[in-house]
């Protein structure tokens, strides 16, 4: 087929069987009216066989689908059709007047045009137009290339194939900017060089080596007749052929959507402003998202400027507070649009000052000639001053003006309008909002930190088990705590815990649990008890949180973990449980380092509320670390000992208590700490000298009160204490009586010397407690346990797995004599 002519391949062939004259379909025709036909189109093989034949090929020549699918298109050519027509196919289209056989016999003048089939490889398209349609059509085309140039308002330009341009309506004139004096001949970067006209024209070239039309591509730039605003034009670029298939040029035409594109971006601006701003509750961290968000898409530079007492989280005064710069961002290539960049950093001073930015509350466009009044240079080592357009926009919230937003456009750069305007001012009161927000969260988050450290113990009370040592960093989120608590016996409870809420409310909440703690521990309850006790009241706690709902026992709510550990110096025994948080560590001094692992349970308030309690002798001096949260060395949360605390502990386990504390804060993750915050503490244990304390076996007999009386008297004498020998042995005398009288088994008597008090204990075999009783005055009985009370400074009673002990503190002054 590329080698001979197509036209003279039809000229030389028959159609059998359809060269009669049929009459009987003239009727047929759907229209016999020149000028109404549309174009018919045919398939033809390689063969020269029709393969498709259309509606429309139809009703021009009357032949149906079914008589022309396979037969030889040549026996459509006239008798008096030449042999050859000169020409074939060569893969580009082909056009040339025939004279067509109609089914009802007569002829039809008629132009056909010839291409490649694309979808069938070796196949051609014939569109056959009949020459009356074609006169109409040519005339119709004439009329409206005519209307394009003369009367269209959508902006048409012709350019040649290199791109220069060759011709334009009226409407590019006035749209484009384009005027009829020497634009003809010129390139797009020569006719709008300030606009993206190099990658229009890429566009151009793209379409005229592929010929694939580009549609609404963003054309922006000030156009010559407009050189102080940007304009933005949609424009659609298509090829130019002539009849023969040869590019001869390209056209493109152009809409004005500067207006629909401003309200697009401004739309998109602001959703973007939504979405970034104000997502940290920093108030540094807002006015830097704030100017992220407006630079280059609003502003050439934004400068965000909030009064010094947002900061602090507290309300400004406007008329005396100083305005702090929290946000600041730029584009250096548009700071100095009229020539390279120099080096060094852009000043942006205020257009006007704070109290006149204030007056209204109302944005306010200000021309103004960089960089200000001082005279200084808008970049270090530059000189004159340079026009900018600014804008600036005080930001309210609440009915509170928290600062000033200064939005710069500066160089070529088109003023503010008013739409822009409207635009400044919906960021700014997005942005208010966003630091009223961060104000609020600053504020409640330093009331929070206060309270955390208004919680903690501001002194140990004086004891004999351990010496302690703490470090505590208030969280960022979540709230940690720690306690040291004295209990009878000279033994002291050891307490660190954490939850995961925040603000105020985290602080209320460790605040509740440290009270109920206090509370438990006075009950000298075991440490799994005292757990068991908590995770009670989590689970209230967490019930009232839910408005309008009753107590739960699921334990949804925030996450708490606690370790309680009891040290007793007298045995130098450590008891310890455990509620999801990471182990204690101990250092013995013989340098070994152990995580107390045997019983780290559950969180508290969660549906596992089963807990255990692990038991552990301690030599003296051995040192005990409690710490929260519990990360590794990368920041991850663990209920493991983390290694880089272990190796802290062993490296510095012989150390003074302030040294090793000083030690495992430098070793800890800083940016955890600063985050979660951090509670360290550290106690050394001490063991009880045989010297400081008594222990005697009774028998259970009343004669033995007496014995009783003489052993705590000698042993008083002993420590220097004669002056409290009298409520000594009152208060010694009735204990022993009502463990002789009321319980049965030997009795043991102890006395502890402990640093500023003397303790007795009186222990039996009974789980039954004496109850305080408050005696009329007829009653013959019932005041001894009121003496008791009323003579000693507190006193209890502490149940074990072998009966219960009461026990009575005096406070004494002095040292133990040896």
């Amino acid at each position: 087929m590329p080698y001979m002519s197509f036209f003279a391949m039809l000229a030389h062939g028959t159609m059998r069987g359809l060269v009669a004259v049929s009459t009987s379909h003239a009727a047929d025709r759907r229209s016999s009216a020149p000028g109404v036909h549309a174009d018919a189109d045919l398939v033809v093989d390689r063969h020269g066989a029709v393969t498709h034949w259309s509606r429309a090929a139809h009703d021009l020549l009357g032949f149906t689908a079914a008589e022309m699918r396979g037969r030889p298109v040549s026996g459509l050519l006239a008798p008096e059709q030449p042999v050859a027509l000169g020409g074939g196919p060569d893969g580009r289209d082909l056009t040339a007047p025939v004279v067509l056989r109609c089914r009802d016999g007569h002829t039809e003048p008629c132009r056909v045009r010839i291409r490649p089939a694309g979808h069938a490889p070796g196949s051609w398209t014939v569109q056959v137009t009949a020459a009356a349609d074609e006169s109409e059509a040519q005339v119709v085309d004439e009329a409206v290339l005519n209307a394009l140039f003369t009367q269209s308002p959508t902006s048409l330009c012709v350019y040649g194939s290199d791109l220069r341009l060759r011709r334009f309506n009226p409407a590019a004139e006035g749209m484009q900017g384009v005027f009829a004096a020497g634009s003809l001949g010129l390139m797009p970067h020569e006719l709008w060089p300030d606009s993206n006209s190099d990658e229009f024209e890429e566009r151009m070239q793209d379409v005229l080596e592929s010929g694939v039309p580009v549609v609404n591509f963003d054309k922006r730039g000030r156009p010559p007749d407009d050189p102080e605003h940007e304009h933005v034009h949609a424009n659609s670029i298509f090829r130019l052929e002539d009849p023969g298939g040869r590019v001869v040029g390209l056209a493109t035409t152009a809409v004005e959507i500067t207006e629909r594109r401003t309200a697009e971006e401004r739309i998109a601006l602001l959703a973007d402003a939504s979405a970034l701003i104000g997502t940290s509750l920093d108030v540094v961290e807002t006015g830097q998202q704030l100017a992220a968000v407006a630079v280059p898409r609003f502003a050439d530079a934004t400068a965000v400027d909030v009064f010094a007492p947002v900061i602090a989280g507290e309300e400004p005064d406007p008329a005396r507070d100083d305005l702090l710069r929290t946000g600041l961002r730029y584009v250096p290539a548009a700071a100095c649009r009229e020539g390279p960049a120099p080096a060094g950093q852009p000043r942006f001073p205020y257009p006007v000052s704070a109290g006149e930015r204030l007056t209204d509350v109302e944005p306010r466009r200000v021309e103004i000639m960089l960089p200000g009044d001082d005279g200084e240079p808008l970049y270090r080592g530059t000189t004159g001053l340079r026009p900018a357009h600014s804008l600036v926009v005080p930001m309210k919230a609440r009915g509170v003006v928290l600062g000033v937003v200064t939005f710069y456009r500066l160089g070529l750069s088109s003023p503010f309008s008013d739409f822009d305007v409207l635009t400044a001012r919906d960021l700014a009161t997005r942005a208010a909002l966003s630091f009223d927000n961060a104000r609020r969260y600053t504020r409640e988050h330093i009331a929070a930190r206060a309270m955390q450290r208004e919680l903690l113990p501001q002194h140990v009370a004086p004891q004999s088990a351990v010496q302690t040592a703490d470090h505590f960093v208030p969280a960022g989120s979540g709230a940690n705590w720690f306690d040291v608590i004295p209990l009878s016996g000279a033994r002291v409870a050891l307490v660190v815990g954490t939850t995961d809420e925040a603000g105020l409310s985290g602080a209320a909440a460790i605040g509740r649990l440290a009270a109920a703690v206090h509370a438990l521990a006075d009950l000298d309850l075991d440490p799994e008890e005292v757990l068991a006790r908590l995770d009670t009241l989590v689970v209230r706690i967490a019930g009232e949180q839910r408005a309008g709902t009753a107590p739960r026992d699921d334990g949804t709510g925030a996450a708490i973990t606690c370790v309680y550990a009891v040290y007793d110096p007298a045995t130098g025994r450590l008891t310890l449980a455990g509620a999801g948080h990471a182990p204690p560590v101990v250092a013995r001094p013989d340098g070994s380092v152990q995580a107390l692992t045997g019983a780290v349970g559950a969180p508290l308030g969660t549906s596992d509320r089963e807990r255990s309690s692990q038991e552990v002798e301690l030599p003296a001096d051995s040192t005990l670390l409690f710490y929260a949260p519990a990360v590794t060395a990368d920041g991850r949360p663990t209920r493991e000992a983390p290694q880089w605390l272990t190796r802290a502990m062993a490296s510095s386990s012989d150390a003074f208590l302030e040294q090793l504390r000083n030690e495992v804060v430098k070793a800890s993750p800083p940016e955890e700490a600063s985050r979660r915050g951090s509670v360290l503490l550290l106690a050394r244990t001490q063991r009880l000298d045989d010297d400081r304390m008594s222990t005697w076996d009774l028998p259970s007999d009343p004669a033995v009160v007496a014995t009783a009386r003489s052993l705590v008297q000698r042993q008083l004498e002993v420590w220097g204490l004669e002056e409290t020998a009298f409520v000594t042995e009152l208060v010694v005398s009735e204990l022993v009586t009502n463990a002789i009288r009321h319980a049965e088994g030997p009795v043991r008597l102890r006395v502890i010397r402990d640093q500023d008090a003397l303790i007795c204990e009186v222990s039996d075999a009974s789980t039954t407690a004496p109850h305080l009783r408050h005696a009329r005055s007829g009653d013959e009985g019932g005041r001894g346990l009121f003496l008791v009370a009323q003579l000693t400074r507190r006193w209890g009673t502490r149940f074990s797995g072998t009966g219960k002990t009461i026990w009575t503190e005096q406070g004494v002054e002095g040292d133990v004599r040896p």
